[in-house]
C-alpha cells in the first residue's frame, strides 16, 4: 500500500462531511457538523462499565465500523489504538480519523481517564506503519463543555496527522557496507604469507640470494692444483 496523505487544508472540509453523509436527514447535524445520531454508545449514559468493558465496546464498535486488525490498549494514561488501514485516499483517512474522534470521545463520555489517545494505521500485507495521529483528552473535554465545535476538533486531530515515509533498500545498503569492510584476520594472514615467499629464496638464511659456501669451496681447490704442478 502507498504511502497515505491528509492535506490540513482540506481536511476540515473532508472531515465535516463523513458524520453527516450516513446522518438519515438530520438537518441540525448537517447545518452544525455536530456528531451523528448514531454515536457509539448513545443513550447508555446510565449504564455503569467499567474501563475495561468501556475499551472492549470502543474496539468492537470499531470493527462494526469496517475496520480490520483493530489493537486497544492502554500505555501509562494514553490509549493506543492500532488497526489495518482501510483505503489509501484522503476521505478514508478522514472517515478513519472521524470514527476513532467518536470513539474516544464516547470513551471520555463513560469517564474512563485518559490523557490522550495515539492512533496507528498499518498496511494490510505486510503490517508496515503507514500514518498515525494523536487526539488530546483537552480538544474532546472542550467539546463536551460546548467550547469546541465537532469541526475544529476534527481539523486539530487532521493536524497531527503524519505518514511513515519508507526507507526502500535500507537494509539491502547496511548489508553490502558490511560486505565490504575488510577482515583484520584475513588481513594480516596475507602479509605473512608474502614474507614467507620472500625468505623461500634465501637458501642459507643470512636474507642474501648468494650461495658462499659454494664459493669459497671453488676456490681453495685451485689453489691446491697449481702447488702440485710446480714439483
Amino acid at each position: 500500500m502507498r504511502r497515505r496523505t491528509l492535506l490540513t487544508a482540506v481536511a476540515g472540509v473532508l472531515l465535516a462531511g463523513c458524520s453527516t453523509a450516513e446522518s438519515d436527514g438530520n438537518t441540525e447535524a448537517d447545518e452544525t457538523g455536530d456528531r451523528s445520531t448514531s454515536d457509539t454508545g448513545a443513550g447508555t449514559e446510565d449504564e455503569e462499565l467499567s474501563d475495561a468493558d468501556i475499551l472492549e465496546q470502543f474496539g468492537s464498535e470499531l470493527e462494526a465500523s469496517g475496520f480490520d486488525g483493530v489493537v486497544v490498549d492502554v500505555v501509562d494514561d494514553s490509549i493506543e489504538v492500532g488497526y489495518d488501514a482501510t483505503g489509501t485516499a484522503e476521505d478514508d483517512v478522514a472517515v478513519e480519523i472521524e470514527l476513532i474522534a467518536d470513539g474516544y470521545t464516547t470513551i471520555i463520555e463513560h469517564g474512563l481517564s485518559s490523557t490522550h489517545l495515539d492512533a496507528t494505521a498499518f498496511d494490510s500485507d505486510d503490517q508496515e506503519p503507514l500514518d498515525h495521529f494523536s487526539i488530546d483528552s483537552e480538544w474532546v473535554d472542550a467539546y463536551l463543555s460546548e467550547s469546541l465545535e465537532w469541526r475544529e476538533l476534527l481539523t486539530r486531530i487532521a493536524e497531527t496527522f503524519e505518514s511513515e515515509e519508507p526507507v526502500d533498500g535500507q537494509g539491502d545498503e547496511a548489508e553490502s557496507n558490511a560486505e565490504e569492510e575488510s577482515d583484520p584476520d584475513e588481513e594480516g594472514k596475507g602479509d605473512d604469507e608474502t614474507e614467507s615467499d620472500e625468505n623461500d629464496g634465501d637458501d642459507d638464511g643470512d636474507g642474501s640470494d648468494s650461495d658462499d659456501g659454494d664459493d669459497d669451496d671453488g676456490g681453495n681447490e685451485t689453489e691446491g692444483d697449481g702447488d702440485t704442478n710446480d714439483e
